[in-house]
């Protein structure tokens, strides 16, 4: 039997239509699964609220100086939401939303520059495959969590489908709409547009012209384009360089691994494929050593203000949704002339790449390319033993990855609200993307009925299951949100413009549950990069709060007793400095009104929230709301 057979009638009709859209929502719901409101998330939050709620957080250090949501009509368009559904929800319902919208997007793309069943392996590995690029622990694609990036990318994918259909007016539409997003990532998937225009009419050139305005921008001073001839200074400079993802040198080995990885990719699927999405491969490699290239000589060497902003190696999002759909197509390419040594060990190569070990595979890659020399058709045989060879490697790691997920499920009490081990098991590449496609090779081979029994037995039950996990949050993050909007929650009125620290280095307390200003937090320096006010000020304040985030760093470790953990609290020395007067300080930074300790300080508390666990009902922590003049007062007094 011929693995992939040339007719393609048996994709046509209603009812596979209706699979292959009921497969791909399954795939959203089980390897996309909602974290809740966190990472980025949260800076989106505040933004809408500020919107919502106008002058509430105008002390808050994300807006200190202005920063990056001057660029984007997303927090306005969030804050009017907001006015509509409480966050909590509206972040859920909002996060599915990007990621439907976004497998749209990339079958409408898939479906104007490849055939059909090719095209479904490549969705397919979009939807499954591991989505990060950039610094990977931070950066992906289709992000399950609410922000801009999702739907600006959708909206990138709109605009390359329109531009295979030559749609100028309407794909130059789709990216403006997309640039009102997310700037950032529309101007990264326009180089990869750019050079592709170039590489059909030279003519395209010309648009480099457009650089002279913005450096007559930059000679009179007009911000941003300023950013374009002056480099950031050295205070600036070195808290911007606390963001890693801003300077490529700055990146560790998996970052780089990713990145050739992709280049790979790319330069495999370019050399092989004399169509449509060849040419598309190619400008999206051009494009990405163009991008990091750039950010590298800018950002990195000359330390230019506007390139660090641009983020110009973000075209890697763009540049890695192609090498994803690659890997799939040569798969596919490798299986239809039943080639099966090199379909495994293209599948082994992007494994560890992915996956399991640092530079391991380049050494699979050189002898990937090198195949057709080293294995002619005289050594057949040698291919077929490598072929079994290959296949056991990915085989052995499988079972590495079950039983080391199974290690970690068994640590968790096998709860699978606190370890998603179904989640996790398919987090293994080959496994995730290769049992779809499997089913998909089902079903275009079965007769009418086994579709049925396929599509009500295994397909429906499936996709009520993901749709009830989907729902991912730990259950500290389900009570924290369940709190949402209760500035009264302490059982005291918090000022509207009070600036409250809350003692986790996370701002969700203070934004999502009290809705007011939070005074430092590491992510609420992100924007630096956008504003030096917000570098230096949050400079300011972390040397203020430096020793008091140590002191309840050592008093949440997880390995303390009961009882170090009950007598634990901040130093009196700590709590002097965070909460001392701007006026005994020689910055004249302005000390949080608030504090929220996890422990009790010893002083008697404004008021205490006791989180509690859902399911035991035992407390998990008890946050405890003090005065900072009031608690500094007491701390003296006792001394």
């Amino acid at each position: 039997m011929e693995m992939i057979p040339a007719s393609t009638h048996s994709l046509k009709g209603p009812y596979t239509m209706f699979a292959g859209a009921g497969l791909g929502l399954l795939l959203i719901l089980c390897l996309h699964r909602y974290p809740g409101i966190n990472h980025d998330a949260i800076l989106y939050l505040a933004q809408g609220l500020k919107h919502r709620w106008p002058g509430v957080l105008d002390h808050d250090l994300l807006f200190w100086g202005g920063g990056q949501e001057h660029y984007t009509l997303f927090p306005w368009v969030l804050g009017q939401a907001l006015r509509i559904a409480p966050a909590p929800g509206l972040f859920m319902g909002a996060a599915l939303l990007g990621l439907l919208i976004f497998a749209i997007a990339s079958w409408h793309a898939l479906k104007s520059i490849l055939p059909p069943i090719q095209r479904y392996w490549a969705w397919v590995g979009i939807l499954c495959l591991p989505a990060q690029y950039g610094v990977v622990s931070i950066f992906s694609y289709a992000e399950s969590f609410l922000t801009p990036r999702p739907f600006a990318e959708a909206l990138c994918l709109f605009g390359i489908a329109a531009l295979a259909r030559r749609r100028l007016h309407l794909a130059a539409a789709v990216f403006a709409l997309a640039a009102l997003l997310h700037p950032l990532q529309s101007l990264a998937a326009l180089i990869v547009v750019w050079l592709w225009l170039v590489i059909g009419d030279r003519r395209w050139l010309n648009a480099l012209w457009l650089i002279l305005p913005a450096f007559a921008l930059a000679l009179a001073d007009v911000r941003p384009f300023d950013g374009l001839l002056y480099p950031a200074d050295s205070l600036w400079l070195e808290s911007m360089q606390s963001s890693r993802q801003l300077f490529v040198s700055h990146w560790q080995t998996n970052d780089y691994k990713f990145l050739l990885l992709d280049c790979f990719l790319l330069a495999l699927a370019w050399r092989r494929r004399r169509d449509a999405f060849g040419k598309w491969c190619c400008a999206a490699l051009l494009g990405l050593l163009l991008g990091v290239g750039a950010s590298l000589l800018l950002v990195d060497v000359l330390h230019l203000v506007l390139p660090a902003g641009l983020q110009l190696w973000r075209v890697q999002w763009l540049a890695h949704w192609f090498a994803v759909a690659a890997f799939a197509v040569m798969m596919f390419d490798h299986f239809r002339v039943r080639a099966i040594p090199q379909a495994m060990l293209l599948a082994l190569v992007v494994q560890l790449g992915w996956g399991e070990s640092d530079w391991g595979w380049g050494v699979l890659a050189v002898l990937y390319m090198a195949w057709p020399w080293l294995i002619a058709e005289q050594r057949a045989r040698l291919g077929t033993l490598l072929g079994w060879l290959f296949g056991l490697m990915l085989l052995l790691l499988l079972v590495s990855h079950v039983s080391n997920e199974l290690k970690w499920f068994s640590r968790s009490h096998f709860r699978w609200d606190m370890y998603p081990f179904d989640h996790r098991l398919l987090a293994f590449p080959m496994l995730g993307w290769g049992l779809p496609v499997l089913l998909f090779e089902l079903w275009r081979r079965w007769q009418c009925r086994r579709k049925v029994l396929l599509a009500a037995f295994l397909l429906a039950p499936l996709l009520i299951m993901a749709a009830m996990r989907w729902d991912a949050r730990l259950p500290f993050h389900r009570l924290f949100e369940g709190a949402a909007g209760n500035p009264h929650i302490f059982g005291v009125d918090v000022p509207s413009d009070a600036l409250v620290y809350w003692g986790d280095d996370s701002p969700l307390g203070s934004w999502l549950v009290l809705q007011r200003s939070n005074y430092f937090s590491a992510s609420q320096i992100a924007g630096q990069v956008f504003s030096r006010e917000i570098a230096l000020e949050g400079r300011r304040r972390l040397q203020r709060m430096a020793p008091l985030m140590k002191d309840i760093q050592q008093c949440l470790v997880g390995d303390m007793d009961t009882e170090s953990r009950r007598d634990c609290r901040a130093a009196a020395e700590s709590i002097h400095l965070a909460c001392a007067d701007a006026r005994g300080r020689g910055d004249h930074t302005r000390p949080p009104d608030y504090l929220v300790l996890p422990f009790d300080q010893g002083v008697r508390a404004l008021g205490v929230w006791t989180v509690r666990d859902p399911y035991t009902q035992s407390a998990v922590v008890d946050y405890r709301l003090y005065s900072c003049r009031e608690l500094r007062s007491a701390m003296e007094t006792k001394q």
